[in-house]
């Protein structure tokens, strides 16, 4: 067995750019996608598709777009995608834009380098960008996606997420928006991330658990974990900062933080960098002990109560 080589793999994951779209919130959605790697064995010309999911995880349509030469950059404004499928774009969807090397578009699956997958996601980087009409706020993110939850890049599935900061008060929420997906459009698995908001001075305030199903985006509204606990109030009084652990022990979830002004409808974005950026021993059995320790002396201690408020 070749341990350089992923055998049996959909090139149409080779590197997506998943991303969520903030119908439900009054965005529409637009993503500034590149094909970053420009030289080497593996540059290629890429063709970029589209895939549309509901709230539920379902399939609901699916695109052909472009072809991206090495070095191209373009931008798509999924609104107009989503009109042309006879999509009405509601509820927590989420959006896949599809890079397949343009020699194997028609192919269902293909074996690959394992260091391919690495070039082509570090060359990268795309932008997601959230417009509110008619108010004219624009606002977005940029980051890059590997492959998620599948035992041949990762045996072990987990998320820490180390969230710096958690933001509210009367008119501004922080949510986090946490996207469960994979390298198959056969994925089916349930993820579930634990969550403790804690203060300034480190105590934990509130706790809760959050599902994502396969192929959904999933939103924590710390607002509302905290009104619905009554704390809210207190919170905003001592200064309405904190911020949010979590930690999720059967999957990998691609986070995004983003703080809102309610009445403006601005929004600031941010994503959470894994461990292994702080750690470099991070990862394998090392991952898991950590992961089982934090466990053990952040989530399982004390009574847990259950808050899982979204929005």
């Amino acid at each position: 067995m070749n341990e350089t080589l992923i055998e049996n793999f959909d090139p149409k994951f080779l590197r997506p750019c998943i991303f969520p779209i903030l119908a439900d919130l009054g965005y529409g959605t637009s993503i500034s996608i590149n094909n970053g790697l420009t030289t080497g064995d593996f540059a290629t010309e890429m063709n970029v598709s589209l895939s549309f999911f509901s709230e539920s995880g379902e399939l609901l349509g699916q695109k052909e777009k472009f072809k991206l030469s090495p070095g191209e950059i373009r931008k798509i404004d999924t609104r107009d995608d989503l009109n042309d499928l006879g999509i009405t774009p509601d509820g927590r969807m989420l959006g896949i834009a599809h890079f397949t090397p343009s020699h194997l578009n028609s192919a269902v699956s293909s074996t690959f380098n394992r260091d391919e997958f690495l070039a082509h996601v570090s060359a990268s980087d795309d932008f997601i960008e959230f417009r509110q009409e008619p108010k004219g706020v624009i606002t977005g993110v940029a980051y890059q996606m590997g492959p998620q939850n599948d035992s041949r890049f990762n045996k072990t599935r987990t998320t820490l997420l180390q969230a710096p900061k958690v933001i509210v008060s009367e008119k501004v929420d922080t949510l986090f928006a946490l996207i469960n997906a994979s390298t198959s459009f056969g994925y089916s698995d349930l993820a579930t991330m634990e969550y403790w908001i804690v203060d300034p001075d480190g105590c934990k305030i509130v706790s809760g658990k959050i599902e994502v199903p396969a192929w959904t985006v999933r939103y924590i509204s710390t607002r509302d974990v905290l009104k619905n606990d009554g704390l809210l109030e207190e919170f905003v009084a001592k200064g309405g900062m904190g911020m949010l652990l979590g930690l999720s022990r059967d999957s990998g979830l691609v986070p995004i933080s983003m703080t809102r002004n309610l009445d403006t409808g601005a929004i600031a974005c941010d994503h959470t960098l894994p461990p292994v950026y702080y750690y470099t021993t991070w990862g394998g059995q090392a991952r898991l002990d950590a992961n089982e320790r934090l466990y053990e002396t952040f989530f399982k201690i004390g009574s847990l109560p259950t808050n899982s408020v979204e929005v």
